[in-house]
């Protein structure tokens, strides 16, 4: 089976279920960020030559999907409803 087919056999909860784990992810991934930016800013002594980091999209979703998979894998073997 691959991805599209199994996408279409979810049911609008199984759905649901896999849109709250990646805005959980989502958010995580923002935390995660945010808490390396501040690292480095303190690591640096927040000079003012220092590269000025910032939170793009394509890092946010991408550390968001690792996440993902990671949880997804924890979570769809402790609990049955999980698709």
């Amino acid at each position: 089976m691959n991805l599209g087919q199994w996408l279409t056999s979810l049911t609008a909860r199984d759905h649901l279920i896999l849109l709250l784990l990646y805005c959980c992810c989502i958010y995580l991934s923002k935390i995660t960020l945010e808490a390396a930016i501040d690292y480095y800013n303190i690591k640096k002594q927040h000079n003012k030559f220092r590269v000025k980091y910032r939170i793009t999209p394509l890092s946010l979703l991408s550390l968001a999907f690792i996440y993902n998979l990671f949880f997804y894998q924890i979570l769809s073997e402790m609990f049955a409803f999980i698709p």
